[in-house]
């Protein structure tokens, strides 16, 4: 097992280290939270110690060139494998060319997006957990960290206001052996704030800049 760093020493810490390989790391947020900005940093930092990434875009998020901002050079695309998945067969097929990639990170931003396009009611689940449930066992067999990303959904309460909640979040709670959401704190300054969810509870504030994540000064 080895940590990957996110570029925030208080975010790592929240984390136990890092984003840990073995393990899913689920990752949601509103738009505009910093969700795909730590896939990158997670993305520079493990190229950077010489391993291989391998990102899933569904949604049309991958900047190579704010990876390599973030890396401090244009050699780390080298190491990563984009896939650009248009449908769910995209999607789940890159579970199985990862490993062939010999990958230490894999990123699928977002998760259930394309799910959502092309399922619906009970099947949209199940489909999902089975899409997590091959990307949870090859974490474990390949030591590779799986983090995935996934959207929030507003949510009424009995008291008539409303709640964000993780899209689909019952279904991907059961194979996700980390989840942290993270909200905008104040975008005119680049600050934001993780809550960790699972295994343990905490919190932890961060920083956006144009070298990827780091602490707030």
């Amino acid at each position: 097992m080895m940590f990957i760093q996110t570029g925030s020493q208080s975010l790592d810490a929240l984390l136990g280290g890092g984003v840990r390989t073995g393990m899913v790391t689920d990752v949601y947020g509103e738009s505009g939270s910093g969700k795909s900005q730590l896939c990158f940093s997670l993305c520079a930092s493990c190229t950077r110690v010489g391993f291989r990434a391998f990102f899933v875009d569904t949604a049309g998020t991958f900047r190579p060139e704010r990876v390599s901002e973030m890396a401090g050079t244009k050699e780390a695309l080298d190491r990563i494998t984009f896939i650009r998945a248009l449908n769910t067969q995209d999607q789940v097929s890159a579970v199985e060319r990862a490993r062939d990639a010999d990958a230490r990170l894999l990123i699928v931003d977002t998760l259930t997006s394309l799910f959502s396009a092309e399922y619906s009611g009970p099947a949209r689940h199940l489909a999902v957990m089975s899409h997590l449930h091959d990307l949870a066992t090859f974490a474990i067999g390949a030591d590779c960290a799986v983090v995935v990303t996934n959207m929030v959904r507003n949510a009424p309460t009995e008291t008539g206001k409303s709640i964000q909640r993780e899209y689909l979040g019952s279904s991907v709670s059961i194979y996700s052996h980390v989840r942290m959401k993270l909200s905008i704190e104040n975008p005119s300054r680049g600050w934001f704030h993780a809550a960790l969810l699972q295994p343990a509870a905490g919190t932890a504030q961060f920083a956006i800049t144009s070298r990827g994540l780091s602490d707030r000064d």
